[in-house]
């Protein structure tokens, strides 16, 4: 019967870590589905757009018509736009103030810089979404956690660091089962 509740014991830290991951999931699909994109949080990776978003906020997306954002150097839209792909890698999305529209699509700056995007103007179909206004703050950690975890941030530290976790929390898993297992032997039968 010990054997029997050494094996439930282990099925159950199973269970709940992948119930643990199932939940985060809905609510990350929730979040999808409520704001209506792929990329409803971001996490912004550099300083282009301080002083009002900095490295390692998450900010808020919702989806935009490309009729319906603004541009203007100072209050424009801050929109998230696919990079184009004749200018490096086209899945890094950027997010950057829409400075003004030409007939080709938008003159994208990050408010930190002196000068317009190279890869300006950005083609309606890149863009992704713009952002709400609203963020989580860098000095949470939680977007830095977030890069670290990923790689992107000190590379290829996070990734490194995740593997640890893994490897510290199946040896410990394997340690609690061989001490359930040695108390099951040492306590007397039918208890």
């Amino acid at each position: 019967m010990s054997r029997l509740k050494t094996v439930g014991r282990v099925f159950a830290y199973l269970f709940y870590a992948v119930f643990i991951f199932l939940i985060t999931l809905a609510i990350f699909s929730a979040v999808q589905g409520a704001v209506g994109t792929s990329f409803p949080l971001l996490v912004v990776k550099s300083g282009s757009m301080e002083p009002v978003i900095h490295a390692g906020d998450i900010i808020i997306t919702v989806p935009v018509q490309p009729s319906e954002i603004k541009a203007d150097p100072k209050y424009g839209d801050v929109i998230v736009f696919f990079k184009p792909p004749y200018y490096g890698d086209s899945r890094y999305l950027i997010v950057h103030r829409a400075v003004d529209v030409v007939e080709d699509g938008f003159i994208t700056k990050g408010d930190a810089n002196a000068v317009v995007d190279p890869w300006s103007p950005v083609p309606p179909s890149y863009v992704v979404g713009k952002w709400t206004g609203m963020k989580i703050p860098y000095w949470t950690g939680l977007g830095y956690l977030s890069l670290f975890m990923k790689g992107e941030l000190y590379p290829p530290y996070g990734r490194i660091t995740l593997a640890l976790l893994i490897i510290v929390n199946v040896i410990l898993l394997f340690l609690e089962f061989r001490r359930i297992q040695k108390r099951s032997r040492q306590s007397p039968a039918g208890n």
